[in-house]
């Protein structure tokens, strides 16, 4: 196992970190509120059962049914799929997220009352994403004079923008973003994904990051995002598909076909696929062909 870095946001590199998520056994010693105003959502102490890996995460049990306005486990899943398209893990803004079913025994120190959420299981379904440490909100998530001064914030801040760009993320409110404590490192992390892919509720009385604040986006990114296409984007359809055991607990397993490409959450008794609609892929595939318009246009620099 990779060595925790206690100084870093995240302990160990996004992909083994994600891999854990996913898959790995684990028990749940702690269990407190988030806080920072996101509703439900809870701060979980977590034992890997293999090496006793111990681990802070953010959980967050979904609706009854799996899925909703502003708790969506398949829109946090697939803002975290979206940034793959044109970053590499080291420069991701949104940390690991996967999907979960926890059994009622283990889940009763997180709430004893809980009944299961999905039909057909004897577990509580919701999306579990690493804990951040080492990070505070900023003043703003958007500093322009930094941007214009230090390449390195511009660099990541812009590839944030265009991450809330394509998934059309609507849900600007400070918390829901965090920078390193250490001031000479300028990541920006966004770490609530669920208002986006074009939800209908959201604050219309604030601008969000759907659009595009800066003047400029790096050509990396850029160079990457022109390689999209079609067939790629329509993977976006199956994010994540889980299966009941014998008892009754909700584990991932491999995707398979799409099982209704206008729904995003698709239920049967013991089992859950879900992902983006086909008018959601298309939407994104219109911004992303507009972007690329206007960047030919000469109305966004490169840098």
């Amino acid at each position: 196992m990779t060595e925790p870095d206690p100084t870093a946001p995240l302990p160990i590199p996004p992909i083994p970190l994600l891999h854990r998520l996913r898959n790995d056994e684990f028990a749940i010693t702690a269990a407190e509120g988030a806080g920072g105003g996101v509703m439900g959502a809870k701060k979980l102490t977590l034992v890997f059962q293999d090496d006793q890996f111990k681990l802070e995460a953010k959980w967050k049990a979904a609706p009854a049914g799996g899925d909703g306005w502003n708790n969506s486990p398949r829109r946090e899943i697939g803002a975290y799929a979206v940034q793959k398209l044109f970053l590499d893990a080291a420069d991701f803004p949104v940390p690991p997220v996967a999907a979960r079913g926890i059994c009622l025994d283990s889940y009763s120190i997180v709430d004893p009352t809980a009944v299961p959420n999905i039909e057909g299981t004897q577990c509580v379904f919701g999306a579990i994403a690493a804990w951040l440490e080492n990070v505070d909100q900023p003043r703003a998530a958007f500093d322009p004079k930094r941007f214009a001064e230090d390449s390195r914030y511009a660099f990541h801040f812009a590839n944030l923008n265009l991450l809330a760009y394509l998934i059309a993320h609507r849900d600007a409110r400070g918390s829901n973003f965090l920078m390193p404590k250490d001031e000479t490192e300028p990541r920006v992390f966004s770490i609530d994904n669920s208002i986006a892919f074009g939800g209908t509720l959201y604050n219309f009385f604030t601008w969000h990051f759907d659009k595009l604040r800066v003047d400029g986006v790096p050509k990396q990114s850029i160079d990457r995002l022109r390689s999209v296409t079609t067939e790629s984007l329509n993977e976006f359809g199956v994010l994540g598909e889980l299966q009941a055991d014998e008892a009754g607990i909700l584990h991932n397993i491999p995707l398979d076909t799409n099982l209704n490409p206008e729904i995003g959450t698709r239920l049967a008794p013991g089992h859950i696929q879900f992902g983006l609609t086909t008018a959601e892929i298309k939407a994104m595939a219109d911004r992303l062909e507009d972007l690329l318009k206007r960047i030919d246009a000469g109305e966004l620099r490169l840098f």
